[in-house]
């Protein structure tokens, strides 16, 4: 009787030091009684499919030993994912509760941490673990000198110049260009002349040459290409922002950009610039990294002709003489307020995926770009490089993306109110005024104008002001509400 008393008691004390010993999670995450984390993405193809893979490794493994669990849903694109969240929030007839994470760029966030919904994640994360992180991805997460973390990074893209080679190779050895030319915005337009120039040559039809360059995201060739030459157009504190929008570096963006595209030498057709390289209107474009995956293997021309081709890609042009600096751009995640179980569990996932194993399968997968600086370690980089090829178009990519992260300046703005319909008068005006001139200078031409005369009718002083003005305008307004 007292031999069975004992063991009785020592099995409780046995029991006892094993729970004891049990490391308690302190926002009482526990495997027994798991939270689930839902999270709206607007991720598609393969984005989206290394995505869930993820999700799903993490709630079998690392997740499953914490008590989280990840569901994951896809809402379309990002303007669809946005007005969702909105009618969320607004809680309209037949929307779904709100998501405990959801993708967002850094001016919808601002949005919604202006209502007061956005978590901080800053008292979820050591300073340690932050100084991991590139710094400016970080903060382009803070919106104010709290030093409150409102947007967690998870995968970045810049933007890249990619050439159709094919093409380029027989232009350059008919020319004796050399790609040098290619790291600048000023050799780009030089470029794109003599390209013009060739290629008409090619026929007897006179003035058919073919444009050479166009680049997606117009906006960023404003905004960088002003803070490469002195002026941050739109410079924001605590929300407040001051326009800089520079005569002198307008007239020189609008030299590089305006100028050749009413010339016929840069273009835009479809709704991509990689549409137009696969159509054999464009050779050249700059886009975002994260949309390799959408460069042609082949073109196809208006006649049905088709051949395949090889592509190439360098950095960014800059301007001459001027600093490099590119745009960091990727939605991040924004974590809504709720209890602090469920913005831990959240913060948990986010931290895991961004570790570097974890983040770089991703990037290999989808052509972002990993957000630690570790990942920028070319030893480290070369286990998932070996099943791309290093001289596929996803490895070149991701090495100039993440050469470009450690060597230029990277920034976006600032977020502020009415950010949003600012960048779109930046992306807007002078693509479509130059669009609209290069179509009357067609017309003239038609009617049998010399393509010299045509286009001098647009090339003018008066033009240019117009432009500005118009442009200069529409934006104070918005800054000034």
């Amino acid at each position: 009787m007292k031999r069975r008393w004992v063991l009785s008691f020592l099995a409780v004390v046995f029991i006892s030091l094993l729970t004891g010993c049990e490391k308690k999670d302190p926002y009482g995450l526990s495997e027994k009684n798991p939270v689930t984390i839902t999270i709206w993405h607007y991720y598609n193809g393969v984005q989206k499919e290394e995505f869930d893979r993820l999700v799903q490794e993490f709630n079998e493994n690392e997740g499953r030993g914490k008590g989280i669990i990840v569901k994951a849903f896809n809402k379309g694109s990002i303007d669809e994912l946005s007005t969702l969240v909105n009618e969320s929030i607004e809680k309209k007839i037949g929307s779904e509760p709100l998501p405990d994470v959801f993708s967002a760029y850094v001016d919808k966030v601002y949005e919604v941490d202006q209502m007061g919904l956005a978590a901080d994640l800053s008292s979820y994360l050591t300073s340690e673990e932050i100084s991991e992180y590139v710094d400016a991805y970080i903060e382009e997460g803070k919106f104010d000198s709290t030093g409150a973390i409102k947007v967690f990074p998870i995968a970045k893209s810049t933007e890249i110049l990619t050439v159709n080679k094919t093409d380029w190779d027989k232009f350059a050895e008919a020319t004796g260009v050399t790609e040098e030319a290619l790291s600048t915005w000023e050799g780009i337009t030089r470029v794109a002349e003599s390209y013009y120039k060739w290629t008409d040559s090619l026929t007897e039809a006179p003035d058919d040459g073919k444009a050479f360059f166009g680049r997606d995201a117009f906006a960023n060739y404003m905004i960088i290409g002003s803070l490469q030459l002195g002026h941050e157009i739109f410079k924001t504190e605590d929300g407040k922002v001051v326009l800089d929008f520079d005569k002198q570096i307008m007239r020189k963006l609008w030299e590089n950009y305006y100028v050749p595209y009413v010339n016929g030498y840069f273009g835009s057709y479809g709704k991509f610039r990689s549409d137009d390289v696969k159509t054999g209107q464009l050779a050249a474009f700059v886009g975002a990294t994260s949309g390799i995956a959408y460069f042609p293997a082949s073109v196809t021309l208006e006649d049905g002709t088709n051949y395949a081709i090889e592509s190439k890609l360098y950095p960014l042009p800059n301007f001459q003489g001027t600093v490099p600096c590119a745009v960091q751009q990727g939605a991040g995640m924004m974590v809504f307020k709720s209890e602090e179980k469920r913005e831990y569990a959240a913060t948990l996932f986010l931290k895991w995926f961004t570790s570097v194993e974890q983040n770089m399968e991703f990037a290999i997968g989808s052509g972002y770009l990993p957000v630690k600086k570790a990942a920028g370690n070319q030893e480290m980089l070369k286990p998932f490089l070996e099943g791309t090829g290093e001289n596929s178009g996803a490895s070149q990519n991701l090495l100039i993306g993440l050469d470009t992260a450690n060597e230029y300046r990277l920034y976006t703005s600032k977020p502020f109110r009415g950010g949003d319909r600012a960048r779109s008068v930046l992306n807007l005006t002078m693509v479509l005024k130059a669009k609209e001139d290069y179509e009357e200078i067609c017309a003239l031409m038609a009617q049998g104008v010399k393509r010299e005369n045509a286009v001098a009718n647009f090339v003018t002083e008066e033009n240019f002001n117009n432009w500005y003005k118009d442009t200069m305008e529409q934006l104070e307004a918005i800054v000034g509400e």
